[in-house]
């Protein structure tokens, strides 16, 4: 998978009708226009992007046609850097207002780019009874003075994403960044008291992940300083298709450097973003995964006995998120699904790019009956490319499997008593048996130092993660929401004793449990 390649995409038309303000004539050049309602005598901005540094410029710079006014405000570029991989856009940036309330439609306006004139869509926007304070003039003692909002001074938080238009299930990047003038060294926070709006997508934090981008842009016409805020660099995958605004927060901003300055509450400017349905003709055997994977076959025996039970291991890896990745549930198929583990990390891949790559392990099971040899049925696992834009099934088939004849108990020795034999002395038995008992005892308080020292190493192993954020780190490990509560039972005990004294205390059952988690956080770092 290449997640952060551009690709044209000619099925992109089907979907026109999902996307009331974008185009999506091409991959190519977008138009978005944004907010969709305002005030009269506010104004919406109209952005076109070009991927790429191919010529780029406007046809038209002012338009009116039907109420509506256009005007060419201005051009920038916008460079991203994700993990070494550089992306370039051009942007042509156009305000858009009208003479009287009402609903409307953006008269069609033409850029070129390579060469190719591409037209704006059909987009619909509304605007309602002018306000009595604009957003360019509250508590302004100039009324009819036009400021343009923000102003030169005022700091930006825009929330930016890898891509702009994917498909429903396709994970992408996320992440902040300030525009600033006046601050010498910036200060940036996120609001702890404001959650991150991400509507119909599903979130997490990327690790080892470095983005990087000009620092310097063009906002506004105005030049300003850029900073990303890398604390939080974020995965999404969107579960629903449409049109949305994902990344709206607030932020706290100042001047480190600037004694007594005063730190700022600035709201973000979210991203829009357009996720695509996956075309219609849906294989049965796809369960929503988009990528580019391999099917392979682990530990499955060369020979088994009647009445035993056949183990075997299916591994499905590859560039792509794990969430669409589910066990076969062929009822034709005769194993039943014993364990699963998932793993997905954010990694340079084989085309170079970064991306997700996934390992998925399921382990399957078979009750072998009466046959005389053991044939399972093939085991399919389809997924879309996103580099061939199609779905693609792969078949993995299973050896023959031999079945031998149920296993012999093996006959007890018989003791050959003779009358000749002397019986052992009564001292050398008691010997033994003392010997024995002890030899255990001591066997089983360095078993159980040995297992206390697991769950030592793996409370040091969560070091200051407490509360929200050890569930946080747990539900990541794929630990369930029961075990996440006995392990946070368990530390917290520990914090006011000592791990070691905690994990002695516990039941026999409740020590198998612990171990058994210890185990598995092991796995998975």
């Amino acid at each position: 998978m290449k997640s952060f390649g551009n690709k044209k995409n000619t099925l992109l038309f089907l979907f026109l009708f999902l996307l009331p303000l974008a185009a999506i004539n091409s991959s190519e050049v977008e138009f978005h226009l944004f907010p969709n309602e305002f005030s009269l005598g506010e104004h919406a901005k109209l952005e076109v992007r070009a991927h790429g540094d191919k010529i780029f410029r406007t046809i038209q710079t002012n338009i009116k046609q039907n109420g509506v006014r256009i005007r060419f405000s201005g051009s920038g570029t916008e460079t991203q850097i994700i993990n070494f991989k550089v992306s370039k856009s051009q942007i042509l940036n156009f305000y858009v207002d009208t003479e009287s309330e009402g609903t409307f439609h953006l008269p069609e306006i033409s850029v070129e780019y390579d060469n190719q004139i591409y037209k704006s869509p059909l987009i619909q926007f509304k605007v309602s009874k002018k306000s009595r304070h604009s957003q360019n003039q509250f508590f302004n003692p100039f009324p009819f003075e036009d400021m343009e909002t923000p102003s030169e001074g005022s700091p930006e938080v825009v929330f930016h994403t890898n891509k702009s238009i994917f498909y429903k299930g396709e994970p992408i990047v996320g992440y902040f960044v300030l525009y600033y003038n006046g601050y010498r060294q910036p200060f940036l926070e996120r609001d702890p008291n404001q959650s991150i709006s991400f509507p119909y997508f599903l979130a997490e934090t990327l690790r080892q992940v470095s983005v990087q981008i000009e620092p310097e842009v063009q906002r506004n016409n105005t030049l300003k300083k850029t900073l990303v805020y890398d604390k939080e660099i974020y995965g999404l995958t969107p579960i629903k298709s449409g049109r949305f605004q994902i990344g709206k927060t607030k932020f706290i901003s100042g001047d480190s450097l600037r004694f007594n300055s005063l730190q700022e509450t600035v709201d973000t400017t979210p991203a829009t973003v357009t996720v695509l349905n996956l075309p219609t003709n849906q294989p049965e055997t796809f369960t929503g995964a988009i990528g580019n994977f391999q099917l392979n076959l682990a530990n499955f025996p060369k020979e088994v006995h009647r009445g035993e039970t056949v183990y075997f291991e299916i591994t499905i890896e590859g560039e792509g998120g794990h969430e669409g990745i589910k066990p076969s549930e062929d009822s034709k198929t005769k194993y039943q699904l014993i364990s699963q583990t998932r793993n997905k990390t954010f990694q340079k891949l084989e085309s170079g790019e970064y991306g997700f790559y996934s390992v998925v392990h399921f382990l399957y099971g078979h009750q072998i009956t009466d046959e005389e040899k053991l044939q399972l049925g093939p085991y399919q696992f389809t997924y879309f490319s996103l580099k061939d834009s199609k779905y693609k099934t792969l078949s993995l088939q299973f050896p023959t499997l031999p079945i031998l004849s149920e296993k012999k108990k093996e006959p007890k020795q018989k003791l050959d008593h003779t009358t000749n034999s002397k019986a052992p002395s009564i001292f050398i038995l008691v010997f033994l048996a003392v010997f024995g008992t002890l030899s255990y005892l001591r066997y089983r308080k360095y078993r159980l130092n040995l297992q206390a020292n697991e769950f030592v190493d793996m409370v040091q192993n969560f070091g200051k993660k407490r509360n929200v954020f050890l569930v946080d780190y747990l539900e990541k490990k794929g630990i369930t929401e029961e075990n996440i509560q006995l392990l946070s039972n368990l530390i917290e005990r520990g914090d006011k004793e000592t791990p070691k004294k905690t994990f002695l205390s516990l039941s026999k059952f409740e020590k198998t449990k612990v171990l058994k988690l210890t185990k598995q956080l092991k796995t998975k770092e």
